[in-house]
């Protein structure tokens, strides 16, 4: 082996019988299969015990690496963990990092180095202090909360809003270490909205969802500010005051589509004949507060804009909504996953707010490149859109839909003609004409779905279209397709008495095929011969007899069980006469119609935009969306110290006028 030059030099001898083991040289490769555990990252260990700093932060910049990559590098620990005092500002800050990481795992090796984050809480570093902090509260140790809290009260006091803003993961973690401290927490929560930096705002939003979120009560002096805020907070932040806005203005304020008066507060002063005056807050906060909604409405963040149509959809007045109309389509540019859960949010408002997305019917219209999904609730949107003066050009984009590739979009695309020729009287006839003219294709899944459209429309208005149902016995010579050619038998069957002429000639005609025919077809035909023998029993007895006869010796045994088990309604061996009367009432049964609808009316009971929503179900932490009180509380709450106050007379004429209130106005 000493031949080989350098092949055997960088590796270490076993010692057993002259074999050598390879290692892997770099660290951060992605081996499978890595031998002695007690060498792995043995060179990353030396270079974290030299004493140049140099090279103690090029090892770092590696763990964090492999750190980032999800590679385990918890052996490391005992070595990283040392350098937790080093004077490099860079290293201690990637030590912190990787301390975040591990220390809930290594808890009792992060429990020595307890005195030395306490000293970093006082480095002059605003990075140090809160790394520090967020090491700290990541070691899930009992016997340190109050360390901990120690350690959160003086970092609510900081002059950094940096450290500040690190709180909202300090205050959330001791909270689940310990809910005893909940108390406590809630004041400090208190004490960081109250304060006037963005930045700590924004954290204390979270803390607050995260510890204490059904102390609504903490919102009421600090509400206003909060919407005074909310277009400097950073998009978390952002998201987080929308949906604690939404919860309060859906348990603190009265429902704004109810058309009831403004409160009105008054004070009568005199004797016989007394003086009313009315407190109305000035108008100078609302107008702040809907020229923020106006900017953060225009955000670049899909979320942030989902959440306010959100708070739109579910507080705003009906005549408001509309200001985020634009803001949705906008975002229909975005990728496919925000396109996604975009349209889905305009498929279930479309179904109650049809006159927001009327202007915008064409941005609706699907494209060659779209995905399934996205064809799929482009096309419920456009069903659900449609009106006696866009259905023409809905229809007119719709033929061009059926010739599409996509099966699953062809089918998606029948069922919403038959949803608009339901909801649109006028085009019933003609949306039938088309889907009976489906029926002679080729395609087996686009016959199958025109033919229970079909079904379905003429269930609810059978007199009226008993054409329809001689138009499609005729199709029986030319369609092939086995489901379409028994749907064809079901509909004659379900509606002879509208053809009397025609039904005994269609049996007739499979009775010929009979034999020919696929097991689908053969059933449905044993059905009509029992239909047709208990309305129209002169013509159609002994075709009757011979189907059942056929049918009688057929290799499917599904089949022969079917012909014994109606013959013996239609052909009873006992002359009982009351077998006839349940044979009718069995066969003959009226039917519900069923109703066309979109499979968006039963999400009306989600939040919009939310997970359960979505996916049509409800998900695991979903909260119900509050409602409406019925009598407003006391709009005083939100008064604070600095809030200037009108004073006004109002008249008697005044006084029992309505005020007209704009969205998120405050109300007095």
């Amino acid at each position: 082996m000493s031949n080989n030059g350098s092949y055997g030099n960088n590796r270490p001898s076993s010692g057993l019988g002259g074999s050598d083991i390879e290692y892997p040289s770099d660290p951060a490769s992605g081996s499978f299969f890595v031998l002695h555990d007690y060498k792995k990252h043995e060179d990353l260990k030396q270079m974290l015990d030299m004493n140049k700093d140099s090279v103690k932060l090029e090892a770092m910049k590696r763990i964090i690496g492999m750190v980032a990559k999800g590679r385990d590098t918890s052996n490391l620990f005992p070595a990283v963990v040392k350098n937790v005092v080093s004077k490099n500002i860079e290293v201690k800050k990637l030590v912190y990092v990787y301390l975040v990481r591990y220390a809930e795992e290594q808890q009792d090796l992060a429990l020595l180095s307890i005195s030395t984050f306490q000293r970093a809480l006082k480095d002059p570093n605003q990075l140090i202090r809160a790394s520090a902090l967020r090491v700290l509260s990541s070691i899930r140790v009992s016997v340190i909360v109050r360390i901990v809290m120690l350690a959160i009260r003086d970092s609510a006091s900081d002059m950094s809003p940096y450290v500040q803003w690190n709180l909202k993961h300090a205050i959330p973690k001791l909270h689940s270490l310990d809910p005893e401290q909940k108390e406590e927490l809630v004041l400090l929560i208190d004490t960081l909205l109250s304060d006037r930096t963005t930045l700590v705002v924004g954290s204390a939003v979270m803390a607050f969802e995260e510890v204490c979120p059904e102390r609504i009560d903490l919102m009421h002096k600090h509400f206003r500010k909060l919407c005074n805020l909310l277009v400097d907070v950073d998009e978390w932040g952002q998201l987080i005051i929308i949906k604690i806005g939404l919860c309060y203005a859906r348990t603190q304020l009265a429902d704004p589509n109810l058309q009831v008066p403004p409160p009105t507060y008054y004070i009568t002063l005199g004797f016989n004949k007394p003086v009313t005056f009315c407190y109305r807050q000035q108008t100078l906060n609302q107008q702040r507060i809907s020229r923020a909604l106006d900017d953060v409405t225009n955000e670049c963040c899909p979320q942030v804009v989902m959440s306010v149509c959100r708070l739109y959809h579910h507080v705003a007045p009906r005549s408001e909504v509309g200001v985020v109309t634009k803001s949705l389509i906008r975002l229909l540019r975005s990728h496919r996953e925000v396109q996604s859960v975009v349209l889905n949010c305009i498929a279930s408002m479309s179904l109650s707010r049809k006159g927001l997305f009327k202007p915008h019917l064409k941005s609706f219209f699907v494209r060659s490149s779209d995905p399934t999904h996205i064809k799929l609730l482009k096309l419920e949107i456009l069903t659900n859109l449609a009106t006696e003066t866009s259905i023409s050009f809905v229809l007119r984009e719709f033929q061009t839909y059926v010739s599409s590739t996509d099966k699953q979009f062809v089918a998606a695309t029948i069922q919403a003609i038959g949803r608009c020729a339901a909801n649109i009287r006028e085009v019933t006839d003609t949306c039938l004409d088309g889907l009976v003219a489906m029926l002679s294709g080729r395609d087996e899944a686009v016959v199958a779905e025109s033919v229970v459209v079909i079904r379905k429309l003429l269930q609810s208005q059978p007199a009226r279209h008993k054409d329809i149902v001689g138009r499609t016995a005729r199709l029986l010579s030319t369609v092939t397709v086995p489901q379409a050619r028994a749907s064809i038998l079901w509909l004659i069957g379900e509606y002879c008495r509208l053809v009397p002429h025609i039904a005994p000639d269609v049996l007739r005609t499979i009775a010929n095929t009979f034999t020919a025919e696929q097991d689908i077809v053969k059933l449905q035909a044993l059905n009509l011969a029992v239909k047709l023998y208990l309305t129209n029993p002169e013509q159609t007895t002994l075709l009757c007899q011979y189907i059942f006869s056929l049918a009688r010796y057929d290799q499917n045994y599904d089949i022969r069980d079917r012909s014994r088990f109606l013959r013996q309604f239609v052909f009873p061996i006992t002359n009982d006469s009351s077998l006839a009367k349940h044979a009718i009432n069995i066969f003959l049964a009226s039917k519900p119609a069923p109703l066309l609808k979109s499979k968006f009316k039963d999400r009306e009971c989600f939040q919009l935009g939310s997970l359960s929503h979505y996916i049509d179900t409800r998900a695991a932490g979903y909260h119900d969306l509050p409602d409406f009180p019925q009598v407003a509380p006391d709009p005083s709450v939100r008064d604070v110290p600095d809030a200037p106050v009108a004073v006004e007379a109002v008249s008697a004429t005044q006084k029992s006028g309505h005020t007209k209130h704009s969205f998120f106005k405050l109300q007095y």
